[in-house]
């Protein structure tokens, strides 16, 4: 059965201690959160897919990978399993951003 893009938001926790604490409930976790992206752990990611993804802000689902202490990143075909339509994850990876994503401080301009 495919999931909806409302279904992958509420799938994922918070965070770890979260997940960990009835994983039989949860999709994933958020692992970190900036200005413009979320990391996050899929534990459904198919055999031979990276479980660990970041949706930048752009709303493109990535890999990411961690080697000689950088992180790479790779665009990832079916993130969510490949039942889950593209306007299925787009619109998940925009909810998901809109959920966890840090807000982008406002500029604010002194008046003389």
């Amino acid at each position: 059965m495919a999931l909806t893009a409302q279904q992958i938001v509420d799938g994922i926790a918070s965070d770890e201690a979260t997940f960990n604490k009835d994983p039989e409930s949860y999709l994933g976790f958020v692992r970190k959160t900036t200005k413009y992206r979320v990391d996050f752990f899929w534990k459904n990611a198919a055999k031979g897919k990276c479980a660990e993804m970041t949706i930048n802000r752009h709303a493109v689902v990535c890999s990411r990978t961690r080697l000689n202490g950088k992180n790479w990143y790779g665009y990832t075909l079916d993130p969510f399993g490949p039942d889950v339509s593209y306007k299925e994850t787009d619109e998940a990876a925009r909810l998901i951003l809109a959920k966890y994503r840090r807000p982008i401080a406002a500029v604010v301009v002194a008046e003389e």
